[in-house]
Formats: C-alpha cells, sequence, structure tokens
C-alpha cells in the first residue's frame, strides 16, 4: 500500500492560532476561602506577550505575601484550540517550588497548588481551592 504525502490529501486543516484567547481566564480571583485558605488569597492573571502572567499573593501578616508575577503556560481544550481554559504557573522560592495549576469552569477558577520542599524539613503537600472574580471585575 503506498501513501501520498499530506500535501496530496485534500485540503489543510485549519491550524489553530499561534496564540489561543486566554480572556476567560483574566482578571482578579479571589480564594472563597479566605479564613483558612487551602492555596494562594488571590491571583491575579494578565496578558503577557503571547500567553499569561500570574501574581499569587499568599497568607501572611499584615498584609498577604506577593509571591511576584510569573509567566504561565495556557491550555486549551481538546478540539478547541482557539480558546484558553486552563493554566499552569511555577514558583520557585529557592527551598521550596510550587506549581500552581487552575481551569476556568461555570465562572469559577478551580486551581491546585503542589508544593515540594527542598532539604526534607517540611512534608510535601498538595491543596485544592476555589476562586471567585473579585468585585467590579468582568
Amino acid at each position: 500500500m503506498t501513501t501520498r504525502p499530506a500535501s496530496h490529501d485534500g485540503p489543510a486543516a485549519p491550524r489553530p492560532p499561534a496564540a489561543p484567547d486566554v480572556s476567560v481566564l483574566l482578571g482578579d480571583w479571589v480564594n472563597t476561602e479566605q479564613g483558612s485558605p487551602q492555596g494562594p488569597l488571590r491571583l491575579s492573571v494578565t496578558r503577557h506577550d503571547q500567553g499569561l502572567a500570574v501574581r499569587a499573593f499568599g497568607t501572611g501578616g499584615p498584609q498577604p505575601r506577593d509571591w511576584g508575577q510569573v509567566s504561565a503556560v495556557a491550555y486549551t481544550a481538546p478540539g478547541t484550540p482557539s480558546a484558553a481554559w486552563s493554566f499552569s504557573a511555577t514558583y520557585d522560592f529557592g527551598s521550596l517550588r510550587t506549581v500552581v495549576c487552575a481551569y476556568h469552569k461555570t465562572g469559577i477558577l478551580v486551581a491546585t497548588t503542589s508544593s515540594v520542599f527542598s532539604g526534607g524539613e517540611h512534608a510535601d503537600h498538595w491543596a485544592r481551592s476555589f476562586y471567585h472574580r473579585a468585585e467590579g471585575r468582568a
């Protein structure tokens, strides 16, 4: 059986755009469990170059601790290459590495954090949190 090169198989399938639409992920997201959050207190998701940037704020006193802004990888769902619905962002604090993964579902952001400590002084941990958009944000 002979196969023809892809260029002879008919019209080419449409290619996904270089950067999917990330608008559903953008904004300031607030943890629904402010009293004892499982993850960051707040996530701020913005456009950055061709993708996303995430700034996380964790517990601390008297103000939430700013984890800083990092680039994030946006992901699309199978069959919808033009729209992003999730992201991952990695924070490296030296002796602690935390990966935040989140996806958008019916108006909320569901996020998991996986934290790995080096040195064996603390137990690694995983948590899931739910976020709603901050008041006044679309």
